[in-house]
């Protein structure tokens, strides 16, 4: 019997101990992100990994025709115009999306994003995000 009451005081105070642990709750840090927001280098990372998961044959650039079968596979779930954004993006013109042509075009984006020009993009500054 002292045993059973030993173990349930056990787990009542390492219950109580684990539930004061926790966060309360409202103060966790926005989904995919502190509050802080994103910088440019963080915010170029992440759309150059987005961008070249299309690189079907991981030869570091992605093809105009890679880029149509990645998006073809995702109806719904890309650009408005694939086609045309990946012309955007293809600034020499050459059928091919490199690194440096993703970090060019999405440093553009940044500078337009980030309206208080604090080197940080926020969720309000992101339109399709401040909701």
């Amino acid at each position: 019997m002292t045993k059973a009451i030993a173990c349930l005081t056990l787990c009542t105070l390492l219950a109580g101990s684990a539930a004061s642990a926790q966060t309360p709750p409202g103060t966790d840090p926005p989904k995919g992100g502190t509050s802080a927001g994103v910088d440019l280098a963080t915010f170029l990372a992440r759309h150059r990994t987005r961008i070249m998961r299309a690189d079907a044959d991981h030869d570091g650039r992605v093809s105009r025709v890679e880029w149509a079968a990645w998006w073809d596979a995702r109806p719904g779930k890309g650009p408005f115009d694939p086609a045309g954004r990946f012309r955007a993006i293809d600034a020499d013109g050459d059928g091919f999306l490199t690194a440096e042509e993703i970090d060019a075009t999405s440093s553009k984006r940044f500078a337009r994003l980030d309206a208080d020009h604090d080197g940080r993009v926020v969720r309000s500054e992101r339109p399709c995000r401040a909701k």
